[in-house]
């Protein structure tokens, strides 16, 4: 999985490109992040207000063999980051990951930081 996530600044805010698998990371880290912490207090304050929209944000219908042009606020795309880098945290094994989330404690590594370079150049 790569890790560069082009963010682009458009009229409405910004728009990630994410490809089919960064996507499928990102919804199956969402559901997972969501099982290990289901209080909705404790999600909002890790995530901040954002974040309780992030599993309809990444709930988009796409074509799975092209990228996805995904229109998200930077308090999303934040959210998003928090996301993945407070799950590398909350699931230190390698093991245990990818039996959570179905990919590679790399891969979300990867994205987070992705978003995060993204984020900086849209700037």
């Amino acid at each position: 999985m790569r890790n560069r996530v082009p963010v682009s600044r458009t009229d409405h805010g910004l728009e990630a490109r994410l490809t089919p698998s960064q996507l499928e990371l990102l919804r199956r880290a969402t559901d997972a992040f969501g099982e290990l912490l289901p209080d909705p207090e404790q999600r909002r304050f890790v995530l901040g207000e954002a974040g309780a929209g992030l599993a309809a944000l990444f709930a988009v219908e796409h074509d799975p063999n092209h990228s996805l042009y995904l229109p998200a606020t930077e308090a999303q795309l934040r959210s998003t980051h928090a996301l993945l880098t407070t799950l590398l945290a909350m699931v230190p094994s390698e093991r245990a990951f990818m039996e959570r989330v179905g990919f590679f404690r790399e891969n979300a590594a990867a994205v987070a930081l992705g978003l995060r370079r993204g984020v900086a150049a849209a700037r």
